[in-house]
C-alpha cells in the first residue's frame, strides 16, 4: 500500500467485537528478507512505535464510526529505513487506511456489513 509496508485488514462491527480495544494488530516481516532475528526485531520494534504514535488517530476514527479492525502490517522491503522516514510513510499509511475504511463502510449497506 505505502512502500515499505503492505496492509491487510478486516472490518468488524463494534457490537460483535468482544475485545475492549477497537483494533488488533499483527506486525510481520519476512525471514527471507532479513535473515538475522535482530534485524527482524528492529523492523518490528520501529513499526510498533510508528503504530503506537498513530494509534489515537485510528482509534478515534474507529470509535466515531462504531467499528473494530483486525489489521496486518507487513514490512516488505529488504533494507531498514530510519525512524523519521518510517514515520513519514506511516503518516501516509494511516491517512490512506482511514480513507479506504471510510469508503468501504459507507458503500456497504448496514444489512451487509461483514462479519455479522
Amino acid at each position: 500500500m505505502v512502500f515499505p509496508y503492505s496492509l491487510h485488514w478486516l472490518i468488524v462491527p463494534a457490537d460483535t467485537w468482544t475485545d475492549n480495544t477497537p483494533a488488533q494488530v499483527l506486525i510481520a516481516t519476512s525471514k527471507k528478507k532479513f535473515h538475522h532475528a535482530t534485524d527482524r526485531n528492529r523492523v518490528k520494534r520501529l513499526t510498533r512505535e510508528c503504530y503506537r504514535l498513530h494509534k489515537p488517530q485510528l482509534y478515534s476514527f474507529l470509535e466515531d464510526n462504531n467499528l473494530s479492525l483486525i489489521l496486518s502490517i507487513n514490512y516488505i522491503h529488504n533494507e531498514i529505513f530510519e525512524f523519521a522516514t518510517l514515520m513519514h510513510k506511516f503518516d501516509k499509511l494511516t491517512d490512506i487506511l482511514i480513507d479506504n475504511i471510510g469508503q468501504s463502510v459507507h458503500s456497504i449497506p448496514k444489512s451487509e456489513t461483514p462479519c455479522q
